[in-house]
């Protein structure tokens, strides 16, 4: 009787110890670039200046004072330091109203489609005059283009540039506010030939300049960059104010802002 073959013994390889080997060597560099970058991040944390405005220390009283509805208090040194960040303080400053010296500085972002910014510009605005007029107030203008992908609004805000290059900024502002109104509600689409129209009708009386202007690069890298420094401060809608240590966002009624800037003076005296 034949004996049935010998089963062959598998030869001892050593894939098992090489497969063990490269998992401990691959935990090991994922230690390490763990370890790399959380000590990175908190590097560059711990070296930042930045303050986010969404997270900016904001009460709404002063002292004893209730202070209106929808209007906050910034308490705290680093967010009072931000919003004076973004002061021009430029006499000759096209977009800028009001006495660069005023006791009371109003820091405005707004956009060109944005029916609440046509909702203060037609409604709050022209109630403020009185205090641009006396030398309390001084508005300081910066376009936030939130409506630029479907309603052009990057385009407007060049060519208010482009017309402050000429003196007529705020004519051109009331203008575009004025057609905003007809179109929509505020929620108005841009193109060349209308930001031209709205142009001619404030006043800008070079149009060939004013094309130019309205297309070139320094334009569009004024309007990409307040937008951009708007965004890193946490602002992502339109209107918002900064009235010297008070935020307002929104177009709230008249008499918040009437009543903010008359305690920003009381403060500032």
């Amino acid at each position: 009787m034949s004996q049935p073959p010998a089963i062959e013994q598998p030869k001892k390889k050593p894939a098992a110890i090489i497969v063990l080997s490269l998992l401990a060597i691959s935990f090991l560099v994922l230690v390490f670039f763990i370890a790399y970058y959380l000590g990175s991040g908190n590097s560059s944390a711990s070296g930042s200046n930045n303050t986010d405005a969404s997270s900016l220390n904001t009460q709404d009283t002063q002292g004893d004072q209730q202070l209106p509805q929808g209007v906050n208090l910034i308490s705290d040194e680093e967010g009072k330091k931000l919003i004076k960040s973004f002061y021009r303080s430029n006499k000759d400053d096209a977009r800028a109203i009001g006495n660069p010296k005023a006791p009371v500085t109003m820091i405005q972002f707004s956009d060109f489609s944005c029916p609440m910014c046509y909702q203060y510009e037609s409604a709050v605005f022209p109630q403020l005059k009185p205090y641009i007029d006396n030398g309390t107030l001084r508005i300081e203008f910066n376009n936030l283009a939130i409506f630029a992908q479907n309603y052009h609004s990057d385009l407007a805000s060049a060519a208010s540039i482009a017309a402050a290059k000429q003196g007529k900024f705020w004519e051109f502002l009331i203008a575009a506010t004025n057609l905003a109104g007809q179109e929509g509600n505020g929620h108005i689409t841009w193109d060349q030939e209308l930001v031209t129209k709205v142009a001619k009708s404030s006043g800008v009386s070079d149009l060939e300049r004013f094309t130019q202007d309205l297309n070139s690069p320094e334009a569009a890298k004024i309007v990409e960059e307040e937008s951009a420094r708007a965004h890193a401060v946490g602002l992502n809608g339109t209107p918002a104010f900064f009235i010297n240590n008070y935020y307002i966002t929104g177009a709230l009624p008249a008499e918040s802002f009437l009543q903010t800037i008359e305690i920003a003076l009381k403060d500032a005296k």
